[in-house]
């Protein structure tokens, strides 16, 4: 009888979970939750994912920030094993929390050696303003004191002034050199060169015109021929232009004028498809917050609040010097609450996108899926095939009382999973949250060798 269940199961056909649904084998329940509380208010959130190749057992490391005992911002790093745990081998117990003098950490990368990059603000560089602040760890976890004498560099975009600076991204080069993408309080986006050891290019940092509206670096994706893009956020934006993409050649740290004759500077306008604003709402405020790069086609994501103060997905495409003008993504003809916060594209020809962040009231974690509209590739569209064109949304636990609550700020894409990061609220009325992540979907079982994902 045993042997004939086992022939019968043998025989049963294995029924995979979709890319949508969560990843049990994952955490709990295909979640996970990690809480620093170190002391004061307890804001712990994750800013960025990043994750070893499936040679190096595919753990992630989450970077983000977190209170200190005596208040103010601390570096917070922690290192989870493919399944969820955390991986005890990395700094304490797999967590780390570095007092490095910060009033925002904002971006993060691994170098060629898995050294974690982190940039944000500091305030503790002995300038009357605030600096640029890159901070290198080894793949330990320890401060890589080969990098600027004690790992960490406070950087003035131009020395010459006493400015507010911030970082707000970072691209590791192939020489382990940084560029780091910021902005200074003359309302401009600047991109400075830092060596592998932490030295300040000799380049003057290539900067953008000022606008009226200041301006902040989110993003960065590698171009082609040496060059990269990098995302510009105009700051308070309540205007239909949230933002511009600006291509610059990484040796000269020169504008790229063939991309565009306006110093390599692109203006992101929002549009409707009939030409008009009303599809994405005329309300307040408009973000770009995430590149993704096909080709030579650049495309970026982000939202808009609209008149009825929802947040609307919006993307657009380049493939030219004209000005960019995107609309949102909708179903139907209706735009749909969801706040982009980081987008990923896939490696398939037809260049779906996977899209992150928060949806529904009151907001949870949302992964969905858009595919191209038309041959052009000017759009996109949702992509039925994944949920029924529907976001997904994974809600975490909450305090006695609280209702749930979280946003998720990165997102990571390998094989079939799909691992999102960001924070949970766990208390907002005295503002403690936690770090958060969800992963979904499964790997074919025949992927698994030596007990690693292949």
């Amino acid at each position: 009888m045993r042997f004939l269940l086992l022939i019968l199961f043998l025989l049963t056909p294995l029924v995979q979970a979709a890319e949508w649904d969560l990843d049990t084998t994952f955490g709990v329940g295909g979640k996970q939750t990690l809480a620093f509380d170190a002391g004061g208010t307890l804001t712990d959130r994750i800013v960025k994912i990043l994750r070893y190749p499936d040679s190096l057992s595919g753990k992630y490391v989450a970077v983000g920030s977190a209170t200190l005992p005596g208040g103010g911002i601390g570096i917070a790093l922690a290192r989870f094993n493919a399944d969820g745990t955390l991986d005890s081998t990395f700094g304490s117990a797999g967590k780390i929390l570095k007092d490095a003098c910060m009033t925002a950490v904002t971006n993060a990368a691994f170098d060629s050696s898995f050294r974690i990059v982190v940039v944000g603000t500091t305030s503790c560089s002995g300038n009357a303003t605030t600096d640029a602040a890159v901070i290198r760890f080894t793949a330990t976890g320890a401060d890589d004191t080969s990098f600027a004498g004690d790992g960490g560099l406070a950087l003035k975009f131009n020395p010459a002034s006493d400015g507010n600076d911030q970082a707000g991204a970072v691209l590791v080069l192939a020489d382990d050199s940084l560029l780091v993408g910021g902005n200074a309080s003359a309302n401009s986006a600047l991109i400075q060169k830092v060596s592998a050891l932490g030295v300040p290019s000799a380049l003057p940092a290539a900067q953008t015109n000022a606008f009226a509206q200041p301006r902040r670096i989110v993003d960065v994706v590698l171009g082609q021929s040496n060059s990269s893009f990098w995302l510009i956020s105009e700051i308070g934006q309540i205007l239909n232009s949230p933002g511009a993409i600006w291509k610059i050649n990484n040796a000269t740290l020169g504008a790229d004028t063939a991309f565009s004759s306006s110093g390599g500077e692109s203006t992101v306008f929002v549009m409707a498809n009939g030409g008009t604003f009303a599809s994405c709402g005329t309300g307040p405020e408009h973000r770009v917050s995430s590149l993704v790069r096909f080709g030579t086609r650049i495309y970026a994501f982000g939202f808009t609040t609209g008149a009825s103060s929802r947040s609307f997905f919006m993307g657009f495409g380049e493939n030219d010097g004209a000005l960019r003008k995107y609309g949102c993504l909708e179903q139907g003809t209706t735009p749909v609450n969801f706040t982009t916060q980081a987008a990923v594209g896939s490696a398939d020809a037809g260049g779906s996108i996977y899209l992150a962040g928060s949806c529904g009231a009151p907001e949870n974690f949302c992964l969905w899926r858009a595919v191209k509209a038309d041959a052009s590739a000017t759009g996109f569209i949702p992509d039925t095939s994944f949920n029924g064109g529907n976001p997904v949304s994974v809600s975490f636990s909450a305090g006695t009382g609280q209702t749930p609550q979280s946003s998720a700020f990165s997102m990571v894409r390998h094989g079939s999973k799909t691992l999102l990061a960001g924070l949970r609220v766990f208390n907002l009325a005295s503002g403690d949250f936690d770090f958060a992540l969800a992963r979904f979907g499964t790997d074919n079982p025949e992927i698994f060798k030596n007990g690693f994902e292949n």
